[in-house]
């Protein structure tokens, strides 16, 4: 088993930059590969805004994972139209890793969910819109660590969640670890930022991060 993964958060209503980002990959990546998405596909805009955007996400991927962020209207949840799966509180399975997620910048993590997960030994790809404090995925300006607290006593409480994908502080994008759980915060969409990872057998972890505009066309 490869599991190719396609990692893009905060897109924030950017579609042509996104259409630039999924041709570019479709061409670099092979397939199959699943697309990971951490919060902020709007900017503060309407669930059809929202529809549109997964569903040009959907033309170059069949598994899309994703949750909301705080720029996404969360209260329409209902109204949503799309093939992608919204993973808060949800798990999926795919090749052997479940998928689960909490989104917002705040975060209610269903620790009911996490503790059924370790209790049947599931190896874990942890979804959420704020990174986990104290990590490379969480620097702001003068270094400060903004993330959060929570998410980071998730992840080393419970040792089968071995991929923690993040976004929301555009500031540090990142392919690092804490202990043996890989984070990965993509950088922003709005930046020209994704990440593209491979998951082999072992759940050892090959990624890299990159930018479209420093790409050779």
């Amino acid at each position: 088993m490869v599991l190719r993964a396609l990692i893009l958060s905060d897109i924030h209503n950017q579609k042509i930059t996104l259409k630039n980002i999924l041709s570019k990959t479709e061409e670099t990546i092979k397939k199959p590969f699943i697309v990971l998405i951490a919060g902020d596909i709007t900017n503060f805009g309407s669930i059809e805004n929202m529809s549109s955007l997964l569903e040009l996400v959907s033309n170059y991927s069949s598994q899309i994972y994703f949750i909301f962020g705080n720029c996404d209207p969360i209260y329409d949840m209902k109204k949503l139209k799309t093939s992608s799966f919204h993973i808060e509180s949800n798990p999926q399975r795919l090749e052997g890793v479940t998928f689960v997620g909490f989104g917002s910048a705040n975060p209610k993590i269903n620790k009911k969910i996490l503790k059924k997960l370790e209790k049947n030994a599931e190896k874990v790809c942890l979804l959420t819109h704020a990174p986990p404090y104290g990590t490379n995925a969480d620097l702001v300006s003068l270094n400060k660590h903004a993330g959060s607290k929570e998410i980071k006593r998730i992840i080393e409480t419970y040792p089968n969640i071995f991929l923690s994908v993040s976004g929301h502080l555009h500031d540090s994008p990142t392919i690092s670890f804490l202990g043996d759980c890989c984070i990965v915060n993509p950088g922003p969409v709005t930046q020209g930022n994704f990440a593209i990872i491979e998951i082999d057998e072992n759940y050892a972890i090959q990624g890299k991060i990159h930018n479209i505009h420093e790409m050779k066309k």
